[in-house]
């Protein structure tokens, strides 16, 4: 009953419970013979089967539901047969009678107190955790929404300072290409949904073949338009490696988070490396790909020069809304974002960090399947 899965056909449903009575019933039944014996060591049997079952229904009841009742019942009404039984034996006294009488009251009225307690405190318990994880939504929904907020603040800086030099070019030709960013960077805010579906393992993402040579060429100056110009970056171009097999625009998101995670933690002063490079055998066993249907696999990877991340922390920062920045600076959603989509399109992703910086790599398809 407890393993059933709901909704339950009503004939299985019957079939279980009156399995439950007669196995419950025949239990007990066989405690009561024994006890009716004469040999005191079938007594104590008896009596020790009662008190096990007795055990076992405190430990195993938390609802006030029918089977809790049966057994309550059950156990009860053998413990009032034990008394009554105790009580017509031979050679009693009166002291012994009265004896006999208040245990059997108070063992029986206790067990069946315990077991109405036992169901109050755990439904109190219940209550409890929905109370708790209804607070743990709400504090979900809020932390969502600072890091919705927090991507789309990076798109609209992207906007707004294409924007403002756009405004202030003299040259029509620089003017037309500022606004290109500006209406670039637009069209990537109204895709930011897909990427908290990707966070969710739910996107539907549109695979290609992306070439490397003419993503980073389009992409280059987007993602220098969203850190400061202190951050120097460098790039690593392994030209072996042509292309990989993901959604584009997932991936641009993606490399998007990484930078900005890399330019906060070197406090807007330092070098980012971006690379891309074929995936050696040994870095595919520790992504657990190296039997991936004898697949080619590249590496685009982002690499700082910040502080790093404290070893004890590495296996937590993928998790969702874990976050090492101050309240307000950042949502810790954005490497559970890049995860989630390195692992939908079939890849994987390795965090590094030596305390000389950090390196995120997402290990991705290089061929289609």
């Amino acid at each position: 009953l407890s393993r059933v899965a709901p909704p339950i056909k009503q004939r299985t449903y019957f079939a279980l419970v009156s399995l439950l009575v007669a196995s419950v019933t025949l239990y007990t039944s066989c405690a009561v013979y024994l006890f009716t014996l004469e040999s005191p060591s079938m007594k104590t049997i008896a009596v020790a089967a009662l008190a096990a079952q007795s055990i076992f229904n405190l430990s195993r009841h938390r609802h006030s539901t029918f089977t809790a009742v049966y057994d309550t019942a059950i156990v009860a009404a053998a413990g009032l047969f034990f008394g009554l039984s105790s009580l017509v034996a031979p050679n009693q006294t009166v002291a012994d009678q009265m004896i006999i009488i208040v245990s059997t009251l108070g063992v029986c009225s206790y067990y069946t107190i315990a077991q109405y307690r036992n169901i109050i405190v755990n439904r109190k318990l219940e209550q409890a955790q929905l109370e708790t994880i209804q607070t743990q939504k709400m504090r979900a929904v809020g932390q969502l929404t600072a890091g919705i907020a927090h991507d789309f603040n990076n798109l609209l800086t992207v906007i707004r300072g294409n924007v403002e030099l756009a405004e202030l070019a003299e040259d029509d030709h620089e003017r037309a290409a500022l606004l290109d960013e500006a209406k670039t960077a637009s069209s990537r805010a109204g895709k930011l949904i897909s990427q908290l579906l990707s966070f969710s393992r739910k996107a539907r993402l549109q695979t290609t073949v992306v070439r490397i040579d003419g993503f980073w060429r389009d992409s280059g100056s987007f993602f220098s338009s969203v850190i400061p110009a202190t951050v120097k970056i460098e790039k690593d171009v392994d030209p072996s490696l042509e292309s990989i097999v993901c959604d584009r625009n997932q991936l641009e998101n993606a490399i998007m988070n990484l930078i900005v995670n890399a330019a906060d933690a070197m406090a807007g002063v330092g070098t980012l490396r971006l690379e891309s490079r074929p995936c050696p055998p040994a870095l595919l066993d520790e992504a657990g790909l190296a039997n991936a249907s004898n697949r080619k696999f590249g590496i685009i990877a982002v690499r700082d020069t910040g502080p790093g991340i404290p070893s004890e922390l590495l296996s937590s920062v993928t998790e969702p809304f874990f976050t090492t920045k101050a309240v307000g600076k950042g949502s810790g959603l954005g490497l559970s974002m890049v995860k989630g989509f390195t692992e939908q399109s079939g890849g994987e992703l390795i965090i590094r960090s030596d305390g000389l910086g950090t390196s995120v790599m997402m290990v991705l398809p290089a061929e289609m399947p």
